[in-house]
């Protein structure tokens, strides 16, 4: 009984969360941030051979970009009004932050989405796509690269949403913000990039996408590019190591919003 009101109790939360930026920028900025990149790539598609660096460029720049500007704004709305939108819901105030992140969560699967839809209708009526014997399994890949690079950025809105409510807008866009980028390209120091979220960011997508994490095509690179296409085990790891540190920031950030003297 007590489970089920608590689920109701989210989705309400999580519902007026929905309501209150239904029209705001946050969702313009997961659909129009998405689409440069996504364009581009389709372009190259109906010109000659699809390309996957724009995807690329996609989940390691703009998409951390787009991450942090998204969740920056969903915390500065409640921070401006003193946090009288989380206490006027009624609801438990870790309720009320697990409903902001699951949102914010929604919107980067959003702009994800957005970006794989782009690349499937260019695979389909493009020029430079996969035969259509090997359509379904090509969609099914770049659908696994869209959910994967989710995962492995989702850390970011935890952070976000923390560093903005406890010290402002410009904390909590541009400090999650430089460690995705820094940790994104330095993925070739680390011994295994795959375990750290930032660098799985640029890691993962290559066991799904012909692209190495430099944006440039595999065949660029064929022993980097086969090295950590193979590495299945590795990608699975380095998934579920994204989801636990997502996991246990946003329960830090819970927690914290109920302990906080500031509301």
């Amino acid at each position: 009984m007590m489970e089920m009101q608590a689920r109701t109790t989210l989705f309400s939360a999580l519902r007026a969360e929905a309501l209150k930026f239904r029209h705001a920028a946050p969702v313009r900025l997961a659909i129009v941030m998405a689409l440069p990149f996504a364009l581009l790539g389709a372009m190259t598609g109906f010109g000659g051979a699809l390309s996957f660096s724009p995807w690329n460029y996609w989940y390691a720049l703009l998409m951390p970009v787009t991450i942090a500007l998204v969740a920056g704004c969903v915390a500065n709305a409640d921070a401006r009004l003193k946090n009288r939108p989380i206490l006027g819901l009624g609801t438990p105030l870790g309720i009320s932050w697990w409903a902001k992140i699951l949102y914010c969560f929604g919107l980067s699967l959003l702009s994800n989405l957005v970006v794989f839809a782009i690349y499937l209708f260019a695979s389909v009526f493009g020029g430079g796509g996969p035969d259509a014997d090997m359509l379904f399994a090509a969609a099914l890949t770049m659908l696994a690269a869209a959910l994967a690079v989710t995962v492995t950025s989702a850390w970011m809105i935890p952070a976000a949403l923390f560093l903005t409510a406890r010290f402002g807008m410009l904390a909590g866009i541009f400090a999650p913000l430089a460690v995705q980028l820094v940790g994104g390209f330095a993925w070739s120091a680390m011994p295994v990039p795959q375990l750290f979220p930032p660098s799985a960011t640029m890691v993962i997508p290559t066991a799904f996408l012909p692209v190495l994490p430099s944006g440039e095509p595999l065949s660029a690179d064929t022993v980097l590019g086969g090295a950590l296409a193979s590495s299945g085990a590795l990608t699975w790891i380095g998934l579920a190591v994204a989801a636990a540190v997502f996991a246990v920031l946003c329960a830090a950030g819970a927690a914290w919003l109920k302990r906080s003297e500031e509301l």
